[in-house]
């Protein structure tokens, strides 16, 4: 192999996407890529396990999931907090019972791939590979400390069927409403420059 060829092959990797690179979930297991063309719709929920509309949300969203997955579709649980362990994530799942496929985002691959900026908020990719749909949940939550008794909108439930019917998004954007998600250290020589 020549320096050219090489050198063209570590360019190439040093820009792969986050959806071409194959994801290990909290057990060191391989799970699908995330925006692969040809892959199954694929949901991305993320969320910290210490944000309360976040925690109040989950049993919906394993709701969701089991719709999705009889659908032939997947979900896809990704923690957000770097500061997480994977002892903390199996605590959380385990208070709130939940049972999905999870990786845990320390290095933000997902929430640069989505677009993601609060807890809860849901990304969903269609069989072509594209962000299809990023926002809430549905609309538990009117604002801040504001919750609804009942939701009025189920925006990603929504979404979701328009996806599996292989139609266009009605309302490819809503805005989440949640804990913004914490930002990654930045090395402090870095930030002096």
């Amino acid at each position: 192999m020549t320096l050219r060829a090489l050198v063209v092959l570590v360019l190439l990797a040093c820009l792969a996407t986050p959806q071409q690179a194959e994801l290990l979930d909290i057990d060191g297991n391989p799970i699908p890529a995330v925006g692969k063309p040809g892959e199954a719709p694929t949901v991305v929920y993320f969320v910290t396990n210490d944000c309360p509309i976040s925690n109040r949300l989950m049993p919906e969203v394993g709701r969701i999931c089991e719709g999705v997955e009889a659908k032939q579709g997947r979900c896809l649980l990704a923690y957000v907090d770097a500061s997480l362990s994977v002892k903390g994530v199996r605590e959380h799942q385990r208070d709130y019972g939940i049972r999905l496929p999870t990786v845990l985002d320390a290095d933000h691959s997902l929430v640069r791939l989505a677009g993601a900026t609060v807890t809860p908020e849901a990304a969903v990719f269609d069989r072509r590979g594209e962000l299809a749909y990023r926002g809430r949940i549905n609309n538990l939550y009117a604002a801040l400390g504001t919750p609804r008794r009942h939701p009025t909108e189920n925006d990603l439930r929504d979404a979701l069927d328009e996806v599996m019917a292989g139609k266009a998004v009605t309302k490819p954007r809503t805005q989440a409403i949640g804990c913004f998600i914490p930002r990654l250290s930045v090395n402090r020589e870095d930030s002096d420059r």
